[in-house]
């Protein structure tokens, strides 16, 4: 199951992902084979993670980036307040994209990073940040 929306300006939505499992047959070793949009251990596809980073560089409160982002609709009071998810991906970033930080940076910092540099990934460059990040994701994960 992967959550968040296909597309830039789309709304969110869950769907079913297709992955592969190959086995080695001399080692038994396992390899996974998924589309360039899964990240490994998230739910939400790369693409999602990179606008809830842009919006979160933008200084968006979390609830907004939650309505753009997550098709969960049902939500306690925590979850109406505030959502954690996007300062998790942020501090998450550098494992995810090769992005060079601190140890103590902070996550608005972290994700205009992250965002800067899937933005220099993108294939065909627009000069709108957000834009440019949604199309190097797929691309980053690529190259």
């Amino acid at each position: 199951m992967q959550l968040g929306p296909p597309d830039l300006f789309e709304p969110p939505e869950e769907t079913s992902v297709l992955v592969r499992r190959y086995e080695c047959q001399r080692c038994d070793a396992l390899t996974m084979v998924a589309p360039a949009d899964v990240l490994a251990r998230l739910r939400y596809r790369a693409t999602a993670v990179a606008m809830a980073l842009a919006y979160l560089a933008e200084g968006r409160a979390s609830p907004w980036i939650r309505e753009r982002v997550s098709p969960q609709r049902v939500l306690g009071h925590e979850g109406r307040r505030a959502w954690r998810a996007p300062a998790r991906w942020a501090r998450r970033a550098p494992a995810l994209w090769p992005i060079r930080a601190g140890p103590d940076v902070e996550p608005c910092t972290l994700a205009r990073k992250a965002v800067r540099t899937l933005a220099s990934r993108a294939p065909s460059p627009t000069g709108r940040l957000l834009e440019d990040a949604v199309a190097g994701v797929v691309g980053g994960l690529r190259g």
